[in-house]
């Protein structure tokens, strides 16, 4: 699958220290192989429709036909409150 990184997510990934952000951006290149990916939940009534888990940190993300839509990367005690 093709992977899209939305703007807000990009500056999300700005305000995460360099260890974290090195574990998410191999995440990331995981959910090319969706959806034979674990630790992926699929979310009810919010829009990205799934997130996928790493430390502390969660991916929200969407799929669109052949696309992974990367919507948002927030700590997990922000991230269904700023979604």
């Amino acid at each position: 699958m093709k992977i899209n990184i939305r703007k807000s997510a990009i500056s999300d990934l700005k305000n995460i220290d360099h260890k974290d952000r090195k574990r998410i951006h191999a995440t990331i290149l995981k959910l090319s192989t969706f959806p034979n990916v674990s630790n992926v939940k699929k979310l009810t009534d919010f829009e990205p429709a799934y997130r996928f888990r790493t430390g502390d940190y969660r991916i929200l993300f969407d799929v669109i036909g052949n696309t992974v839509e990367i919507g948002r990367i927030l700590h997990r005690k922000n991230s269904y409150r700023e979604s």
